[in-house]
């Protein structure tokens, strides 16, 4: 099949993994779906067919305010932002005057994610009064730790050159950025050393982020589960060209049966 868009080739490599792993690395995974901005849903009061096809999963509902600078003296404005969050509160919907985001800590699968977003893509047919989204994007931000061992060992060394050719010592900070660019999308891929430093009286533990931003332009309502899909896959494919076989078989194991 060709591709729907023409941004869906700009990452060239491809896995086999996509089906193996049994565990992940991610912190927070984010999908943002924009349409042409209609002010009335920046009033105080949500649209009331939105919090009802929500509620069930979504039942605790809050409210914060986004505020816009003009040019010129006293052109200023805002708009409320209807923040929905599941009982647990690993899961969160945004609605805003011209975008809805769908937000998750406890990322279990694509397939789970993919299940909600259609879900809120539905409720919002209802609401925004447009056939298509300007800017769908999915970003997966990931933090992979190697326990014990060296952190490098893990990650690509065409990511870690400069870190593991031993040209330079004290490494304090770390990281690159890649923005692939075409008509129709894009995908940004930023990457680099982390300190955590969870523990006060020991040394930091060094882990390395994997954060990928991937999106899509002008998609159709009737396009977005495909969209969807070919931007996962495309995430998925960096990711695993960015890691060793020594995560790949940390990913591959079960967390349940794993020692510590």
């Amino acid at each position: 099949m060709s591709a729907l868009w023409k941004a869906d080739g700009l990452v060239r490599t491809r896995s086999d993994n996509e089906n193996r792993f049994q565990r992940n690395f991610l912190k927070q995974a984010v999908c943002e779906l924009r349409f042409p901005t209609l002010m009335e849903l920046g009033e105080q009061r949500p649209p009331s067919s939105f919090v009802k096809a929500l509620r069930k999963e979504y039942p605790v509902l809050e409210m914060s305010n986004e505020f816009t600078l003009g040019i010129g003296m006293g052109n200023t404005g805002s708009s409320h932002i209807h923040i929905f969050r599941s009982a647990k509160a690993t899961w969160s919907i945004s609605l805003k005057e011209n975008s809805l985001s769908i937000e998750t800590t406890a990322y279990t699968g694509f397939d789970n994610l993919r299940e909600r977003v259609l879900h809120v893509v539905e409720a919002a047919e209802k609401i925004i009064d447009s056939d298509f989204f300007t800017r769908i994007g999915l970003r997966y931000i990931n933090v992979v730790s190697s326990g014990d061992e060296d952190v490098t060992h893990w990650i690509n060394p065409y990511l870690t050159a400069p870190i593991t050719s031993e040209s330079f010592l004290g490494i304090n900070d770390f990281g690159g950025r890649m923005q692939l660019l075409a008509e129709d999308g894009g995908c940004l891929f930023q990457h680099g050393i982390q300190l955590n430093r969870a523990k006060a009286d020991a040394p930091p533990k060094v882990e390395y982020l994997l954060d990928i931003d991937t999106y899509r332009t002008e998609v159709s309502l009737s396009q977005t589960p495909a969209a969807i899909d070919i931007m996962h896959r495309q995430a998925f494919d960096l990711f695993d060209w960015s890691l060793t076989d020594k995560a790949r078989n940390f990913l591959s194991t079960d967390a349940r049966h794993s020692k510590g």
